[in-house]
């Protein structure tokens, strides 16, 4: 418990005792309190451990803890992740690629959005937006393209959408037009978002409160448009 961060004295009581009441105080306490329980139970979920012949004796207990976790509205996601169900596909899905293309700066911008989308939804819009900017960047030096002098995420943009060829006046189709519009748009969104409203800079007199609903829809928005991005960086290598 001390090492996932639950940091109350050891309460009293045998292990059940112990465990459920030092649940109950990061659940009253800690800022984001599925990250700790996902700390928590990685190793269980993930390991190997003593006494068991292999992982396949472990899969009817994990399983367990699974479907008590969609019983409450729940997910679990490798590398100790818990998220609130209905919210999720698109950032697992999204999470399973950065991990297989070992893509390490996406993976620091994924693990800030997610610790702080409840916590600090400006964070996470902050987060969500340096997510893209890392893997444009790394698609310009990987593809030896000129790197803009202005390193924000619209010039970076603005650098791969001509060589992945997904800029809507290249393309006839309207309606293809209209999607590869909104690809843009989501830059500009999330862009303009984190320059007014997230963590990155100062703000005049006038604050507009973020909801973590907000964060996740800039978080969800920009996983579909990195997952699009890397799509089409594999397709035009074939």
């Amino acid at each position: 418990m001390e090492a996932a961060g639950i940091g109350c004295d050891p309460p009293p009581g045998n292990k059940v005792d112990k465990t459920r009441a030092w649940l109950r105080w990061a659940n009253e306490n800690a800022d984001d309190p599925l990250a700790l329980l996902g700390k928590v139970i990685v190793e269980f979920m993930e390991v190997n451990t003593s006494g068991y012949a292999s992982d396949t004796d472990l899969d009817p207990e994990r399983d367990r803890v699974i479907k008590i976790l969609n019983d409450y509205g729940l997910s679990y996601s490798k590398g100790g992740y818990v998220f609130s169900a209905g919210a999720t596909n698109i950032s697992k899905s999204f999470q399973e690629i950065i991990r297989a293309r070992d893509l390490s700066g996406l993976q620091t911008e994924f693990d800030r959005i997610y610790a702080n989308v409840e916590s600090d939804p400006a964070s996470a819009v902050t987060a969500s937006c340096a997510l893209l900017e890392s893997l444009f960047k790394t698609y310009i030096e990987d593809e030896k393209l000129d790197m803009p002098s202005d390193k924000s995420i619209r010039p970076l943009w603005k650098a791969i959408r001509a060589d992945l060829r997904l800029d809507p006046a290249a393309v006839e189709d309207n309606d293809l037009k209209a999607v590869l519009s909104g690809l843009a748009a989501i830059v500009e969104g999330v862009g303009s978002l984190r320059t007014h409203k997230g963590s990155a800079h100062g703000h005049g007199r006038t604050v507009y409160e973020l909801k973590p609903r907000h964060a996740r829809l800039v978080a969800h928005a920009s996983f579909t448009l990195a997952s699009f991005v890397l799509e089409a960086w594999d397709e035009q290598k074939v």
